[in-house]
């Protein structure tokens, strides 16, 4: 790779293969994956170029995590996503799981290389803490937990597993929405509940520049409009995390007005969307925990 606008492009390409990957996870066992090597030796051609990028370690992190994941789907009885559990994540794994625990071991020693390179990455926090609470080592899981919701006050899968490993209640977090992650981000939500164990439908988009939230906006804007109260709730809006600044967002329902053409539009000029600054932006490709849920760099469609 010649400069950062090919790096850029590689992380992006990367980080679309880590989400498929991902997902694929999410019922397929450890068997079914496929493309691992192909993702990891992408994050390998950057790292040669980069050394200490951060990005890359966070998604070889997540990579890790989707193998353990999947693996739990052949040792477990099924239920609950063991990652997304509030309270009943595997209390460790056997002691003749022999690859259960040599994947643990993975993701721990991935999360720690990200966490060094970037130590307010709650992403790499929470995953740590996971593959130690499956190794049994429950004081270190709890204090890798905690280290998240220190980032993220409101991961309230983090707390509640704290809650349980250290049998105490913590204080709610603020109600003003104030995380530390170290990048800006934009999260435009257009998803409605669809279930109730939690199923949603629509899209979401994890991005690092306005143009590029507005034009989503508008383009999906008809189609969102046309499935309103259809379900049990709606998310509908655009938040915006700036680092160590003002954070926030705005209800696009708020902001619907009667275009001169005529139609529905949204008034951009009432929008809480500050753009953010070009050194501090998520990079491309970089996947976030964002009060307690995981986002993939982009476009992501939910059809639960």
């Amino acid at each position: 790779m010649s400069d950062m606008a090919d790096i850029e492009s590689v992380r992006r390409a990367a980080g679309v293969s880590l989400q498929y990957f991902w997902e694929a996870t999410e019922h397929g066992t450890f068997d079914d994956l496929e493309d691992e090597d192909g993702v990891r030796n992408a994050y390998a051609a950057i790292q040669a170029a980069v050394p200490d990028d951060s990005t890359s370690a966070v998604c070889l992190t997540v990579l890790a995590l989707g193998k353990l994941r999947a693996h739990l789907n052949d040792v477990s009885a099924g239920g609950e996503d063991h990652f997304e559990a509030h309270y009943d994540p595997p209390a460790g794994l056997d002691e003749d799981d022999e690859l259960g625990l040599e994947l643990a071991k993975e993701v721990m020693e991935a999360a720690r290389l990200a966490l060094r390179l970037q130590p307010d990455d709650n992403l790499a926090a929470f995953s740590l803490a996971c593959a130690l609470h499956w190794l049994s080592e429950d004081q270190a899981a709890a204090a890798a937990y905690r280290e998240a919701l220190r980032i993220d006050p409101y991961d309230d899968i983090a707390r509640a597993r704290v809650e349980e490993l250290e049998d105490v209640e913590l204080p709610d977090p603020p109600t003003r929405i104030t995380t530390r992650h170290p990048y800006g981000f934009h999260l435009l939500e257009m998803t409605r509940l669809v279930g109730h164990s939690g199923s949603t439908k629509g899209q979401v988009w994890l991005l690092n520049d306005v143009s590029t939230v507005r034009s989503a906006a508008d383009d999906y804007l008809s189609e969102w409009l046309d499935g309103r109260g259809q379900g049990l709730g709606e998310d509908f809006g655009v938040w915006t995390h700036v680092p160590g600044g003002q954070s926030g967002g705005t209800e696009l329902a708020e902001v619907i007005r009667q275009a001169p053409a005529g139609g529905p539009e949204i008034d951009w000029s009432r929008m809480f969307l500050p753009s953010l600054m070009p050194d501090r932006r998520l990079p491309a490709g970089h996947p976030i925990r964002w009060l307690g849920q995981l986002h993939f760099f982009g476009y992501t469609e939910h059809d639960d």
